[in-house]
């Protein structure tokens, strides 16, 4: 049985701890940008977005580093949504006291970048044990 692209949802949806509902359209976004980082990577995973399901049974691995490149583009908009925060001094108001969130959001998507970065290292078939 194919793989369902809710195996990938649910895989993403666990790791933001936010308490803002993710509209469907920018959820969709974030899986086409972890399809295309995928298999630029290692390879097509035959995706019918008609159906809303791989055409082959996906490893637990492809669906984690799936679920991670998803929480890769979620990070990377909420670390511009802070920076675009930052300094804005108004008339009646002035936030300038974010540094610590930039600083905090800027190192865990350093993080995540390392880590998806080993899970394709680890992912890939290496050629020198080809005889």
């Amino acid at each position: 049985m194919p793989t369902q692209i809710d195996s990938v949802l649910n895989n993403f949806y666990s790791r933001p701890q936010s308490k803002v509902i993710l509209d469907d359209g920018l959820v969709r976004q974030f899986l086409d940008s972890a399809l295309s980082d995928y298999e630029l990577e290692l390879h097509s995973l035959d995706y019918d977005a008609d159906k809303e399901e791989f055409n082959s049974v996906l490893s637990r691995s492809s669906i984690n580093q799936l679920g991670g490149l998803m929480y890769r583009c979620y990070l990377s908009r909420e670390l511009d949504r802070v920076l675009k925060l930052t300094n804005i001094i108004g008339k009646d108001i002035g936030l300038t006291g974010m540094g610590d969130a930039k600083r905090t959001m800027q190192l865990r998507l350093t993080n995540l970048e390392n880590e998806i970065s080993n899970r394709f290292n680890k992912m890939k078939t290496n050629s020198y044990y080809d005889e």
